[in-house]
C-alpha cells in the first residue's frame, strides 16, 4: 500500500513535455520550420540550428532570427480497471508553453561563418494533471473491494451465530484529492563555425551548452471510504477497521488483525507533499556538412552527440523519500543524426524532405525500475526514434509566400516502456503558413501545426492486496499537439 505515495511521485518524475521531435528532443526550433516542417538542408538564418554547414551560402554581413512559439498539448488516457469510480474512467492532462523562443545569428565574411543562438533544446512545457492518472488512482480505488472482501467473513461470523448481519463489508466508494504541476525545460546555448572549402562544400563544427531543470509540486491528501452511515459514513479507511475492531464479541485474534491493518492503512494513505526541482548541464558536440551541388539542389547533413546530463536535487519537501536532497540522477539527451535535401526547381517554388534519427538506446533518461535503480534504454526500447519530413515553399507574389510540410515518425519504443506515466505514440504531423519578405532586409514567417498521434491500448493487470488473482484492464493512450508560431529574419 506504500504505493498509494509513491505514485505521486511517479506521475511527475515521468511526465514528458516534448513538443516535436524524438523521445525527449525538441526539433521545432524555428517559426520557418512550423510552417514548413522540414529544414535539414535550409539556407535561411535558422541553420544556425538545422544546418550549420549551410551558413556558408548567405550573404556577407550579419543575419538574425527571432521567432516564439506557444504550444498546446493534450493527453487523453482512457481505463476500464473495474473499480474506477464511472468505469471506463477518462483523465486529462493539459500542457501549455506559451514561450518557446529561438533565436539565431550569425556573422559571414567570405569563407567563414560564426554563428550562435538560443532554443529550448528539451522540455519547454508544464503539465497539470487535474484529475490524476489510472495508475495514480487505481491502488486507492482497490481499497473498497480489499476491504468488503476482508470485512465479509467477519459479516458472516456474525450471521453464522444467529446475529443480525452487522454490513461492515457495505462500504460503497472512496475519495481522493490530488493536485501536482510539473514543469521541464532543457535550454540550450549554441556556437559553431562554419568553413567554405570551394563553391560546392562547406563544413561546420559547434557545441551547445545545455542547462536542464525540472521542478515538482504535488500533494496528495483526503484518501478516504464511503463507510455505512450507521458507522459514521465517510472516514479513513484505517478509522474504520478501528471502529469494526472495537464491536462486541470478536475474538482477540481478529481484534489484533484489524488494528495492525488499520495502523498500515494511516501510513499508506497518509497526506504527502511534495516541493523539489533538479537542476543540471551538459555540453553537445556537433559537426556538419553541406553539398551545394547547384543552385537547384542542397543537401545537408548534421550529427549532435549525445548530451550527458546529471541531475542534482534541490529539495523543500518530500514526504515520500523520493528525491533526497543532493541525491544525482541521469536526464540525457540523445545523439542525432539530420539529412536533408532541398529542391528549387522553378525560381518560386521550393521542395524540401528530411530525415531525423535519434539515438537513444545509447543514453540514460532516467527511468528506474520497481527497486528505484536507474535502468538502460535498451531494456525500454527496441528501435532508435526517426522521423521523416517533407515540405513545399510556393511564392505566390513579389514579397508573399506559401507553405505547408507533412512529418511522420516512430519513437521506437516497446511494450515495457508504455505506461500512462509515460509513453510513446506513433505520430503525423501537418503544418502551414506564410512568410513575408518586407524589403530585400525583413523576411516575416508565421505558421500552424498540428500533431496525431496513435493511440495505443496497453492491456495489463493489478492484483489487489488479498485478491486470489490479477485483475486485468485496459489503457488507452492518446495525445494531440498544436503550435502556433511567428517570427522574423533580418540580414543586414
Amino acid at each position: 500500500m506504500k504505493r498509494l505515495n509513491l505514485l505521486l511521485i511517479g506521475v511527475l518524475v515521468s511526465s514528458q513535455f516534448l513538443m516535436a521531435g524524438g523521445l525527449v528532443t525538441n526539433i521545432n526550433q524555428s517559426a520557418a520550420w512550423v510552417r514548413t516542417l522540414s529544414r535539414n538542408a535550409t539556407l535561411g538564418v535558422d541553420a544556425v540550428y538545422f544546418n550549420p554547414a549551410g551558413l556558408a551560402k548567405l550573404n556577407n554581413g550579419l543575419h538574425l532570427s527571432i521567432s516564439n512559439q506557444t504550444i498546446f498539448q493534450t493527453r487523453t488516457i482512457t481505463s476500464d480497471y473495474t473499480y474506477l469510480t464511472g468505469s471506463p474512467a477518462s483523465y486529462e492532462a493539459e500542457l501549455l508553453a506559451p514561450l518557446f523562443p529561438s533565436i539565431y545569428a550569425a556573422y559571414k565574411m567570405d569563407k567563414w561563418t560564426f554563428s550562435g543562438g538560443f532554443n529550448v533544446i528539451g522540455g519547454g512545457g508544464t503539465a497539470d494533471f487535474p484529475t490524476g492518472l489510472p495508475s495514480f488512482e487505481i491502488p486507492v480505488a482497490s481499497l473498497v473491494p480489499m476491504l468488503q472482501g476482508a470485512l465479509a467473513p467477519i459479516d458472516e461470523g456474525y450471521t453464522g451465530v444467529g446475529f443480525p448481519d452487522p454490513g461492515f463489508r457495505n462500504i460503497t466508494g472512496y475519495n481522493m484529492d490530488a493536485a501536482f504541476v510539473g514543469s521541464s525545460t532543457y535550454m540550450g546555448y549554441q556556437v559553431g563555425a562554419t568553413y567554405a572549402i570551394n563553391d560546392m562544400i562547406s563544413v561546420a563544427i559547434g557545441g551547445r551548452y545545455v542547462t536542464a531543470k525540472n521542478s515538482y509540486e504535488g500533494s496528495l491528501t483526503g484518501i478516504t471510504i464511503d463507510a455505512p452511515t450507521a458507522y459514521g459514513g465517510t472516514m479513513p479507511a484505517g478509522d474504520y477497521l478501528r471502529i469494526v475492531a472495537a464491536s462486541p464479541g470478536l475474538d482477540a485474534g481478529t481484534v489484533a488483525l484489524l488494528e495492525g491493518t488499520a495502523a498500515g492503512l494511516d501510513v499508506a494513505t497518509a497526506d504527502a507533499e511534495l516541493n523539489a526541482t533538479q537542476s543540471g548541464s551538459g555540453f553537445t558536440p556537433i559537426i556538419g556538412v553541406n553539398f551545394h551541388l547547384t543552385d537547384m539542389i542542397n543537401i545537408a547533413a548534421k550529427y549532435e552527440h549525445h548530451t550527458k546530463i546529471e541531475l542534482t536535487n534541490e529539495t523543500e519537501t518530500d514526504d515520500v523519500d523520493m528525491f533526497p536532497d543532493g541525491e544525482k540522477t541521469r536526464g540525457d539527451l540523445p545523439g542525432m543524426f539530420t539529412l536533408g535535401v532541398q529542391v528549387s526547381p522553378l525560381d518560386k517554388l521550393t521542395a524540401s524532405v528530411g530525415f531525423d534519427y535519434y539515438l537513444d538506446k545509447s543514453a540514460y533518461y532516467g527511468d528506474v525500475d520497481e527497486g528505484g535503480e536507474q535502468i538502460d534504454n535498451e531494456l525500454t526500447i527496441d528501435d532508435n526514434a526517426y522521423t521523416i519530413s517533407a515540405g513545399l515553399e510556393y511564392k505566390l507574389l513579389g514579397i508573399l509566400g506559401v507553405s505547408a510540410g507533412y512529418s511522420t515518425g516512430n519513437l521506437g519504443v516497446n511494450d515495457s516502456y508504455q505506461s500512462d506515466l509515460s509513453y510513446g505514440l506513433r505520430s503525423q504531423t501537418v503544418g502551414g503558413g506564410v512568410f513575408v519578405d518586407v524589403g530585400e532586409m525583413v523576411t516575416i514567417n508565421a505558421g500552424v501545426s498540428y500533431t496525431m498521434y496513435d493511440d495505443y491500448s496497453n492491456s495489463q493487470s493489478y492484483l489487489p492486496t488479498g485478491f486470489p488473482q490479477a485483475v486485468p484492464f485496459t489503457d488507452t493512450y492518446g495525445k494531440n499537439t498544436m503550435i502556433i508560431a511567428v517570427g522574423v529574419d533580418i540580414s543586414l
